[in-house]
């Protein structure tokens, strides 16, 4: 059942994220996708296989529905709220939208505790909100850090 959500789920956020108004470039979006995809595949790997603070299950598709959370799921959701973020047209509207982000991304985590694809060994939903919201940050910092470098050098659009 774990696999059928986080495929369905996996394809939801790829049809918003294409379907929606984006302020940021097909090269900007680009960027932080592949940046955010090489930090959650590192963290992961250190997380789960390297310190074993988190155990993954060993059936096929639950290990599979896995590498559709950490690997398309978390990487199109921040990008989306960056997206939204530097839509917003308000300061509320600039902080509630990663907290929903954030919201979204503990919840779908707690989905696959409940699907028995992650069991928390040395590890709590805390230490998930403070990875998640690392990962925000690391999101707007390379969306900022990449178009003055972008727009020093003469664009690139």
């Amino acid at each position: 059942m774990g696999f059928a959500v986080f495929f369905f789920l996996a394809w939801l956020v790829t049809a918003f994220l294409i379907v929606m108004q984006k302020s940021l470039s097909l090269v900007e979006n680009t960027f932080i996708i592949s940046l955010i995809l090489i930090i959650s595949i590192n963290w992961s790997w250190i997380i789960y296989e390297g310190l074993k603070f988190i155990k993954i299950t060993e059936q096929p598709m639950d290990y599979t529905a896995f590498l559709f959370f950490r690997s398309v799921i978390i990487p199109i959701i921040l990008v989306i709220q960056l997206n939204m973020v530097l839509q917003s047209e308000s300061f509320a509207q600039t902080i509630l939208i990663p907290i929903v982000s954030i919201g979204i991304l503990v919840a779908l985590t707690a989905l696959s505790s409940y699907f028995h694809m992650t069991n928390y060994v040395k590890w709590n939903i805390g230490y998930d909100v403070l990875y998640f919201a690392g990962l925000h940050v690391i999101a707007y910092l390379s969306c900022w850090l990449f178009r003055k470098i972008a727009y020093r050098e003469g664009g690139y659009l």
